[in-house]
């Protein structure tokens, strides 16, 4: 995996150059924001890959914990449903 680097852009210089080229100010200051912009938006294939290997681990954590719970829910209603039985059964033959 290839680290990403960060960008440097010295805006106060880039903006001098392109007065020194003839550039009206005001150009100058829209083209150096529009590169200071694009540049910090950059976004690799590494830092991509790692927010979706965070994102899968999250998600794996989340659903172990789900069908934990879920498990959980029907070992009780089993239970319950045994424990039900055992009342009726237990009714229907002190009663007959």
């Amino acid at each position: 995996m290839v680290p990403a680097m960060a960008l440097t852009f010295d805006t106060r210089k880039a903006v001098q150059k392109l007065r020194q080229q003839g550039l009206a100010e005001r150009a100058a200051d829209g083209i150096v924001e529009v590169v200071e912009e694009a540049t910090n938006t950059v976004v690799t294939a590494d830092i991509l890959r790692s927010e979706l290997q965070t994102l899968r681990g999250e998600f794996r954590a989340e659903f172990a914990e789900f069908r934990a719970e879920m498990w959980r829910a029907f070992w009780i209603f089993g239970t319950g449903i045994v424990a039900a039985g055992g009342v009726i059964t237990t009714l229907a033959n002190v009663l007959s």
